[in-house]
């Protein structure tokens, strides 16, 4: 039996490589951009996993990497899915993108490479589907690549990001509050000083009302971490209405201090 694939002509749609039909697909389902598509018989719905909360009611990846030559699997703006489904053997993907096969990888492991998405428009609207017996699979974003910005990265991509990116700032995190951040981006010290690190994974701790130091910024102290840290990366300048706009696409270079 001959199994159709409707791609939305997108960048990275010819990275998936399209499957042999299998006998538990059923032909009449419908993809996000309307077109109709044969699917397998079990579907898995994204949840989010992959993301975390930037602080604004958004969310970024968890994971960032950019730049073929850094090891990420395009050039360019991309996100990373993968389902991981014990004995499947074929499986689509459904999304903004439209519908598209997924490479299998592995035993019950398959990957497709679609373009950027604002991750907060994604869970709940992008589903795969496979063949096989799995009642338990998992669909997941494991990386991607941000588009090019300037002026914030916020406090949850600090947290996530590897020593190599905070080396760019001439920071560690390590450092005391009290002597990095006050005076100039948060008007008070803590009496118990913590670390950069622990303001960073502690948000509802520090995350109150905006007390503005010297630079006359209203930050709170979770988000005055993430202004120090910005502003101290070689050429960029924090700006203040780029964070309050709470773009996810405003941080100059990856976890792992690759600028884009």
């Amino acid at each position: 039996m001959t199994r159709k694939i409707f791609t939305l002509l997108a960048p990275f749609a010819a990275l998936a490589i399209a499957g042999a039909c299998a006998d538990n697909s059923t032909p009449t389902d419908v993809a996000p951009n309307g077109a109709s598509f044969t699917a397998y018989a079990n579907v898995v719905t994204f949840s989010g996993q992959g993301l975390i909360a930037d602080g604004f009611g958004g969310y970024a990846l968890r994971t960032e990497i950019c730049g073929l030559a850094n090891g990420a699997d395009v050039d360019g703006p991309y996100l990373l899915w993968v389902l991981t489904a014990t004995g499947a053997t074929h499986a689509d993907i459904d999304g903004p993108w439209g519908t598209a096969a997924m490479t299998k990888t592995g035993n019950g492991t398959f990957k497709y490479v679609s373009a950027w998405y604002a991750p907060g428009t994604l869970a709940g609207t992008v589903k795969a589907s496979y063949d096989g017996k799995s009642k338990n699979a998992q669909l997941v974003i494991s990386h991607g690549c941000r588009p090019t910005g300037g002026g914030w990265c916020s406090p949850g991509f600090w947290m996530n990001a590897t020593d190599a990116a905070w080396a760019l700032t001439g920071h560690t995190k390590s450092e005391l509050f009290n002597t990095t951040v006050f005076p100039f981006w948060y008007g008070a010290t803590f009496v118990a000083d913590p670390t950069l690190e622990t303001v960073l994974n502690n948000a509802p701790t520090y995350s109150g009302p905006p007390n503005a130091g010297t630079s006359g910024y209203a930050l709170n102290a979770f988000n005055a971490v993430g202004a120090m840290l910005t502003d101290a990366l070689p050429g960029v300048d924090f700006d203040f209405n780029v964070m309050q706009s709470g773009a996810s696409d405003s941080c100059p270079i990856d976890h792992f201090g690759n600028f884009k």
